[in-house]
């Protein structure tokens, strides 16, 4: 069992507070329907609440290189399709309510979760600030969505229904849930820039990886255009969820095999030089895997700018940051510029990972490549 922190505690927590974050004005004897048996769909929608619970398990067991992005991923889909299963055999307004706002909080949180996968996907520097504000955002679109007929401002009406045996909420929309669309939209707009971005600036293996990604952000989004055709009463986004987590999953770990990502290391991993041994690898016995990484590089640092160079050399060299201004007669800010360029233009995310490479370059022969300036 991996070590849920902060994150994840806080989505079991609220889970299982949601019941006590209810609207006290539904009562639990108001708005009853009689269902006097569990319908079809009902049995279709716990299907898939179980399969979403299983994965989740299998995930945790199996998986040995566990990201905590996809931890809380499996955690939200799970979450919203329990609240879909719980909201199609409540008997009463108020457990409908309850299993609609569990729907809603795993719904709020997984398209945050998404977008933060696929910035590790696409190689993409996060900054201090994003992660707090992108969770405040989804916490207050989920607590817009959470208020239910409170004030009419998000649903000005709510009632329910039992049809053939399943329960469905039959509401009229407030002023706020055009927020919560707003939400949605602004979200899924973020995560195809950023992988149209990656795309144009190579930070993705293949174009194909683009594609696979955009369909698998895409793919609620078109669900949900399709939802409202339909005069069928099943959240198809039950299923997309579950397609979605697995397509993502499924480019990670293709990446990750390929040597792409390593897992919470960016490109390389201290573990990755271990593995190999590099001290006796020869240039000429490198794995095909790892020589298509270093001939990818190598051709990265060539559109580094002579300034660039420079400063690259002197890493290589053995020089740390503060030993550059004397050395190139430069300023610390001009460094700390000509450091960003490298990092952008070599797809690194620090100083570290860049030292991780050139020792790799190092150990296998492989750094007169590396060191000889090509422009």
């Amino acid at each position: 069992m991996p070590k849920i922190k902060s994150f994840s505690r806080f989505f079991v927590v609220l889970a299982l507070a949601l019941p006590f974050i209810s609207i006290p004005a539904f009562a639990a004897d108001e708005g009853s329907v009689p269902v006097s048996a569990i319908g079809t769909i009902s049995i279709i929608y716990g299907a898939i609440a179980v399969l979403s619970l299983l994965l989740l398990f299998a995930y945790i067991i199996w998986e040995k290189n566990k990201e905590r992005n996809f931890l809380y991923l499996f955690i939200c889909v799970s979450i919203t399709n329990c609240g879909y299963f719980f909201l199609s055999i409540s008997k009463t307004l108020f457990w409908a309510m309850i299993a609609n706002r569990m729907s809603y909080f795993g719904a709020a949180y997984s398209i945050l979760v998404m977008l933060l996968i696929i910035y590790d996907v696409c190689k993409m520097e996060l900054r201090r600030w994003f992660k707090p504000l992108a969770f405040a955002i989804s916490t207050a679109a989920f607590l817009i969505a959470c208020s239910g007929e409170l004030l009419g401002l998000y649903y000005s009406s709510v009632t329910i229904e039992s049809v053939h045996g399943v329960t469905k909420l039959c509401k009229e929309y407030g002023p706020l849930h055009s927020l919560y669309s707003l939400y949605i939209v602004a979200y899924v707009v973020a995560m195809v820039f950023l992988i149209g971005y990656a795309s144009k600036k190579k930070r993705l293996a293949s174009p194909k990886y683009a594609i696979f990604l955009a369909t698998a952000v895409l793919l609620n989004v078109c669900v949900w255009a399709v939802e409202q055709l339909l005069t069928e009463d099943f959240e198809l986004l039950s299923v997309s969820y579950i397609v979605t987590e697995i397509m993502l999953l499924t480019i990670y770990g293709v990446l990750r095999d390929y040597g792409i990502i390593q897992p919470n290391q960016g490109l390389l991993s201290v573990q990755m030089l271990t593995q190999l041994n590099t001290r006796h690898v020869n240039p000429g016995e490198l794995p095909p895997a790892m020589e298509e990484l270093f001939k990818a590089f190598s051709e990265k640092a060539k559109t580094l700018s002579s300034a660039e160079h420079r400063i690259l050399k002197y890493y290589i060299d053995g020089y740390d940051t503060a030993d550059i201004p004397e050395l190139a007669f430069v300023s610390i800010h001009t460094v700390k510029k000509h450091n960003h360029s490298i990092y952008q233009k070599l797809n690194v995310s620090s100083r570290d990972e860049l030292m991780l490479y050139i020792e790799l370059f190092r150990c296998c022969g492989w750094l007169d490549k590396l060191s000889d300036e090509q422009i």
